[in-house]
């Protein structure tokens, strides 16, 4: 647990709380408030390298709806969380992100970033110096050079006028 990003959480909450006593007055969130801000900044306070991140995460590359009805289920599920990742992942810098790089991904406050390539592999990269959304900006320019080299976006290798 880093203790630092999980006091600048602490009191950088106002917004979070703010959406989950609105999801509250309407019925949409079952526990408290409180509580459930209290599991959240933990959440971005746990504290690991890139290859703990990426190897954490490797269950979400597993999207193939072959199998019996269980794994159907579950690749149904993994998909659902990947285009969350695709749509919302990166703050309000998501749909550039989705443009440049093309991968489902989530960035955090710590300058991390994990990308999913389907049925390929999970990457994390770090670096701390964020963008005016959030981002990692040397992270997020080390998976577009990835996915320029590898062909690896869903949307399909980079044609000759995207380099």
């Amino acid at each position: 647990m880093d203790d630092e990003v999980l006091e600048s959480e602490e009191q950088a909450g106002d917004l979070n709380r703010a959406m989950l006593s609105f999801m509250k007055h309407h019925g949409n969130l079952r526990s408290e408030p409180d509580a459930v801000m209290s599991a959240y900044f933990r959440q971005c306070a746990i504290s690991l390298n890139a290859s703990a991140l990426a190897d954490a995460a490797a269950f979400l590359a597993r999207t193939r709806l072959a199998g019996g009805k269980a794994d159907r289920e579950r690749a149904l599920r993994m998909r659902k969380l990947l285009a969350l990742m695709m749509t919302c992942g990166h703050y309000d810098g998501s749909g550039d992100f989705a443009l440049r790089v093309g991968l489902p991904a989530k960035s955090g406050v710590g300058g991390g970033i994990l990308a999913v390539m389907p049925e390929v592999a999970s990457i994390a990269v770090w670096s701390p110096n964020l963008d005016q959304h959030g981002n990692s900006i040397l992270g997020v320019r080390a998976l577009e050079m990835l996915v320029h080299r590898t062909g690896w976006s869903v949307f399909g290798p980079p044609g000759a006028r995207d380099t």
